[in-house]
């Protein structure tokens, strides 16, 4: 007498992450980033004490503007929050709404950044000094320079899902970009944060 092997139905590709393809890929690139900026760190604590002693390091104010740009990025962390939290309870007009705040500020952010950038280059702190072996500006200039571009990338993001959200694609039901822009966006807001504390008291 034969017996029978019973088959479980071959699950979609889908189905078979516990975690949505997105989503995996924004904590890979926010690990592979949060390293990148460790090393930028690394580098500026471990290069200025010997710096410092040979004369070759230069002490300045931040601008104001970045003092700016830190409120503007927990401002915005709220409001993505608010976002997020509307298109789990299908308030899709609010979720618009907070949307669109939310790019608002992360467009006013870069606008910030770049008039302190100005306000560095105009007292001569720029990428390459005056004296090219004083690197102590250019630190400030690679770490905020690349985290704005994280920033424009948190806007591509914001600008498709607010798109989408005017397309009535995100709701309950479909949260999968909405949970990767909320993610993304309080990463980089997070990441100005700790960067701006540290550049203000490391400096």
């Amino acid at each position: 007498m034969k017996k029978t092997i019973s088959q479980s139905p071959l699950k979609s590709p889908k189905e078979n992450f516990r975690i949505a393809p997105a989503k995996f890929n924004i904590w890979l690139f926010m690990l592979a980033s949060s390293m990148l900026f460790a090393a930028f760190v690394s580098a500026f604590i471990v290069h200025k004490p010997d710096a410092e002693a040979k004369n070759l390091w230069t002490s300045f104010d931040l601008p104001v503007y970045f003092l700016y740009s830190f409120i503007i990025a927990i401002l915005s962390s709220g409001s993505v929050f608010l976002a997020y939290k509307a298109a789990k309870e299908d308030e899709l007009r609010l979720n618009r709404i907070f949307l669109g705040i939310t790019l608002f500020l992360g467009i006013l952010f870069c606008v910030s950044q770049f008039l302190g950038w100005k306000q560095l280059a105009s007292v001569g702190l720029t990428f390459v000094n005056s004296r090219p072996e004083d690197i102590s500006a250019s630190y400030f200039w690679v770490i905020t320079v690349f985290h704005a571009l994280h920033v424009l990338g948190g806007i591509i993001l914001l600008s498709v899902a607010l798109a989408r959200a005017f397309a009535f694609k995100v709701h309950k039901k479909q949260l999968t970009l909405m949970s990767v822009v909320h993610t993304y966006w309080h990463f980089v807001g997070f990441l100005w944060v700790y960067l701006y504390l540290f550049l203000y008291f490391a400096r």
